[in-house]
């Protein structure tokens, strides 16, 4: 019975994790480029009879993973504003390292360099993009292969990358991600951007607050059955000691 309750109490634990992932979805559902956190456990329910079984039981192998599929885009008339097609994403540079982003929100920083809106370094194919002061927002163009113009001058242009392994990129806040140094990129040949849109968050909410009440509700059942489970060993021991 020990093990029936630990493998609970360990099922227990995966659905909160659960549960703070589809409320990480929830809370970014309207943050531009956010991809969401696909949580699941499987569990190998042992085989208990009648009132004292619980989906829990058994073994628990909770696992996590970044959902990449293309969210809307959203018109929004911003030169500044780029959407990416395709699965590109957006190499930055930050002080700790390359980092990645599918949100093309863009702005120019105090030195006329191009950055994200958290002042990450917009890569270059050669290097950092500087816009020159005598060029105003509205005089940017940037191409569907992502290079940067104003007038007949070329900028730069965007470093827009794939992944052999995409699953290999973790979370590093504000909507960029981050991958091990040996992670094996190319040019995204079949990305193309699309000035003056954003990608929104791929989030469905409705379908994040249904596995919202799943979760809570499949929580509930089982605070209640290891609740049960210790009144039942209560009442055991009570008979053993009488």
């Amino acid at each position: 019975m020990s093990d029936i309750i630990n493998g609970i109490a360990s099922g227990l634990n995966a659905l909160m994790n659960e549960y703070d992932a589809v409320s990480h979805n929830i809370a970014n559902s309207n943050t531009a480029g956010f991809k969401k956190r696909l949580s699941s456990f499987s569990t190998k329910a042992q085989n208990i009879a009648g009132e004292n079984f619980s989906p829990l039981a058994g073994s628990i192998d909770w696992q996590v993973k970044i959902d990449f599929s293309q969210g809307p885009l959203k018109r929004t008339d911003r030169p500044l504003d780029m959407a990416m097609e395709g699965k590109g994403l957006l190499a930055l540079e930050s002080p700790g390292g390359r980092l990645y982003t599918r949100n093309g929100s863009l702005q120019i920083n105090i030195l006329g360099q191009l950055t994200d809106m958290n002042g990450h370094l917009v890569s270059g194919k050669t290097g950092p993009i500087t816009i020159p002061r005598s060029i105003s927002d509205s005089d940017i163009q940037i191409s569907s292969e992502g290079a940067v113009r104003a007038g007949q001058s070329e900028l730069g242009q965007l470093k827009i990358v794939e992944f052999e392994n995409i699953d290999q990129l973790k979370p590093a806040g504000n909507g960029c991600f981050r991958g091990p140094e040996e992670m094996v990129l190319k040019p995204a040949e079949n990305t193309h951007i699309r000035q003056g849109y954003r990608e929104d968050s791929n989030v469905q909410a409705v379908q994040e607050l249904t596995d919202l009440l799943t979760i809570s509700r499949l929580f509930e059942a089982n605070t209640a059955f290891l609740k049960k489970s210790s009144e039942n060993s209560r009442v055991i021991m009570g008979v053993a000691n009488s």
